[in-house]
């Protein structure tokens, strides 16, 4: 990275360990952290990755919530404005 002048944004950087759940229940906590130079980024239990949000067992129900309730509010916000609308 320094080669290609680039610095590591610790603020937007994530690191999550992924594996089955006995493999991760091994982990005190989220797992350990990474340094990386003189930065250290700590493990997080779920990333956001391309609009999708993984978890660190790399299963999609944290994602499902979230499209779900955004659905849901979006269908809300149409429900009162549809008579506004024509056809």
């Amino acid at each position: 990275m320094t080669a290609n002048r680039l610095r590591l944004n610790t603020d937007k950087t994530e690191l999550l360990w992924t594996g089955s759940r006995h493999s991760l229940s091994q982990f005190q906590g989220l797992g350990p952290a990474l340094q990386l130079g003189a930065d250290i980024v700590t493990a997080c239990d779920q990333v956001w990755l391309h609009g999708v949000t993984i978890s660190a067992d790399l299963s999609l129900d944290h994602h499902v919530s979230v499209v779900s309730a955004t659905s849901f509010h979006s269908l809300c916000h149409l429900r009162r404005v549809h008579r506004l609308l024509d056809t």
